[in-house]
Order: structure tokens, then C-alpha cells, then sequence
């Protein structure tokens, strides 16, 4: 496995709060051992734009600043999280009054609560959670992602800039 020391990801105030207040305070992420894969300092890494937590941070973080309607980001975030909560209630982890709850809030969530949060993930505690995302999921073929489908919040900071 994977001997990195820190992990970061990217994720919106609304995807925060709902793990926090429906699944139990354990988040679904989708992280990388480079803050910054763009830096001359992270040597030898391929992760791209697109997961690069840096760049998911600024650029949301400047599309919601904006007032931007139109952000594919906060359209992608809606829909992930209304598919994480259909893979829950498909799970038997929440209720149906649950699931509908978690679409109403998605669905009415207004620009300012998918500001972004940077999620710091010291990589020892979080070892046996980690899985790496399969190549054919990957934002390029060399770069380094990974998966923790059930991080408890106890194992990370989050972090507004």
C-alpha cells in the first residue's frame, strides 16, 4: 500500500454537512497524496487538473464567489450526492424519510452552501481505508487516487481558505 504521510481532497459545505448529519459523521472521499500535483515540489506524480485538490478548491471556490449558476461543478456535486443517497437507501443505511430528506436539501441548496472545504488526511490512521481508484476511474492513467468509502470525521481536519 501506498506509505504517503498525507492525504487531501476537496468537498463542498452541503456534501460535509449531510455526511455529517445523516451518514453518521463518515464522508465518502476521493483523495490524493499531493495538495498541489502542479507544484515543482510534487515530484514524480501525474494527477491532473481535475483532481488536483488545489484546483478543485480555487476553482469552486471562485464559480460559487461568482454567483455562477451555470457551475458544472455544483451540478456534478448535486448529483453525486443525490447517487450517494440512493446507494445508501439501496444499502439499507438510511430510510426512505432519510433518503427523500437528503434530495429535498440537494435540491434546494442555494450557490454559497457548495463553497469548498479542503479536506488534510494524515495518512497513517487512514492506511487500512484507503483504496486505490481503479485506472479505468482515474483522471489519468499514472496518477495517484484513491478511495475512502467510509472515512469517520475523527481522521481528518477540514479546512476553509
Amino acid at each position: 500500500m501506498n506509505h504517503k504521510r498525507i492525504y487531501y481532497s476537496c468537498c463542498t459545505m452541503l456534501a460535509y454537512f449531510i455526511c455529517e448529519r445523516y451518514y453518521g459523521k463518515h464522508h465518502y472521499v476521493w483523495c490524493t497524496p499531493y495538495f498541489d500535483a502542479s507544484s515543482r515540489m510534487s515530484q514524480n506524480n501525474c494527477v491532473p487538473t481535475t483532481s488536483n485538490p488545489r484546483e478543485i478548491y480555487w476553482s469552486l471556490r471562485k464559480e460559487v464567489e461568482a454567483g455562477d449558476l451555470h457551475s458544472t461543478k455544483v451540478f456534478s456535486t448535486r448529483r453525486n450526492i443525490q447517487g450517494g443517497a440512493d446507494a445508501k437507501l439501496s444499502a439499507g443505511l438510511i430510510s426512505a424519510a432519510t433518503h427523500r430528506e437528503i434530495l429535498d436539501v440537494v435540491l434546494r441548496a442555494q450557490l454559497h452552501e457548495f463553497k469548498p472545504l479542503l479536506l488534510v488526511i494524515p495518512g497513517l490512521p487512514v492506511c487500512r481505508l484507503l483504496r486505490p481508484v481503479p485506472v479505468s476511474e482515474r483522471a489519468a492513467v499514472l496518477s495517484e487516487e484513491f478511495l475512502i468509502e467510509n472515512l469517520p470525521r475523527k481522521l481528518f481536519d477540514a479546512i476553509e481558505l
